[in-house]
């Protein structure tokens, strides 16, 4: 492309100079021959001129030779100055080419430059950018070791602390599981003390409470010189038959509940009521204080100050909460029947009757006898 272009401007240069040195040339063509028609106007220089005067002389031709040899010689001259013109003129413009070739050169010279500086530009730019991908994938690799070194370095530290914690850790269970193995012989050991203890604290009570049963099956003795032993003889309820005051069984029956009376603990179960004793339980007669869910189906009721009390052989009950307690009655309650194996007392010459440690004053009602709640005549 640049070879072509210099072709082309160098063949557009010869061309010019080509059609300046013919416009040259014709200028100097028409002044000689204008000269020539000047002298044969004017009769001097023209043969034809010459003739119309009458004669050829020899000075004239030798004059007229002479002249046309001046003419000649201002024409080739003229001539010679417009060809030097001409080719001044040419080599004006060859000057004009060369220059606008070197003008040209110079352009493409810069153009040159302009583009080996530019290349070189890119090329600094393309090896800066190589440079800047190595150094990032250089960086990325050296970010990589970094966290797979510390993912090994933390999967081991895990490793040693996990190895570290679980021998603490059995460590720890062996100590504890031996204190308590310590712990539960002690709290056995105490347990069994304490069961001992608080059985023969609980026979104590029940006998400070109640007495004994007696060999007729009477349960004697207590605060009172009373007894119990017609109590369950009088029950009709399926759990009291067949059982009396005193006896013992080796297990509860399966329906039996739990329940605490002055901080002693009994079990209740069909009417019947057991205490712990030795290694089985014993029939005891009812708690004062234990709470019972329903009362016997004997069971009347009766009124004494201001209260209403559920009555079954001998036995009072107050409601409460969700159950029933058995309590004291109070002073002046009216009952129309007492258990049979209730004692009689002469206190001052009046006849007195106790059962279960409660007081009563028969007297007549019309013709029938009923039993009225007093307090303790003997004081």
């Amino acid at each position: 492309m640049k070879y072509r272009f210099l072709l082309r401007v160098i063949a557009i240069q010869m061309v010019v100079a080509f059609l300046l040195f013919f416009a040259i040339q014709g200028e100097s063509f028409e002044r000689g021959g204008g000269g020539r028609g000047g002298g044969g106007r004017s009769g001097g220089f023209s043969r034809e001129g010459a003739a119309r005067e009458g004669g050829f002389g020899r000075e004239s031709s030798g004059t007229r030779s002479r002249e046309n040899q001046k003419s000649e010689r201002g024409g080739s001259r003229q001539q010679e100055g417009g060809a030097r013109e001409g080719q001044r003129s040419n080599e004006g413009q060859r000057s004009k080419s060369n220059e606008g070739q070197r003008s040209n050169g110079e352009q493409r010279a810069t153009s040159n430059e302009g583009e080996r500086g530019t290349s070189t530009q890119n090329q600094a730019q393309r090896q800066q950018a190589m440079q800047n991908e190595t150094n990032t994938r250089q960086q990325g690799a050296n970010e990589r070791n970094n966290a797979n070194q510390q993912g090994a370095n933390s999967r081991q530290e895990s490793r040693q602390n996990y190895g570290q914690s679980a021998q603490q850790s059995n460590q720890k269970y062996e100590q504890n599981a031996q204190q308590s193995r310590q712990n539960y012989g002690q709290n056995a050991e105490q347990s069994r003390q304490n069961y001992g203890q608080n059985a023969q604290q609980s026979r104590q009570n029940f006998a400070n409470n109640y007495g004994s049963a007696g060999s007729s099956g009477t349960w004697n003795g207590g605060g009172s010189p009373g007894s119990w032993g017609g109590y369950y003889g009088g029950m009709v309820t399926a759990g009291a038959a067949g059982l009396a005051m005193g006896a013992t069984v080796a297990s509860l029956p399966a329906q039996s509940m739990p329940i605490t009376a002055q901080g002693n603990p009994y079990y209740y179960s069909g009417g019947v009521y057991y205490a712990p004793q030795g290694n089985g339980y014993a029939v005891v007669p009812p708690p004062k204080g234990a709470v019972i869910p329903s009362v016997p189906d004997s069971a009347t009721t009766v009124y004494g100050a201001g209260k209403s009390f559920a009555y079954s052989n001998g036995v009072y009950y107050e409601s409460a909460g969700q159950g029933h307690k058995i309590v004291q009655p109070p002073t002046g309650v009216l009952v129309t029947s007492i258990p049979d194996g209730a004692a009689t007392v002469t206190v001052n010459g009046a006849n007195y009757r106790e059962f279960g440690g409660i007081w009563y004053r028969p007297f007549y009602s019309g013709s029938d006898v009923v039993y009225q709640t007093v307090p303790n005549p003997t004081g």
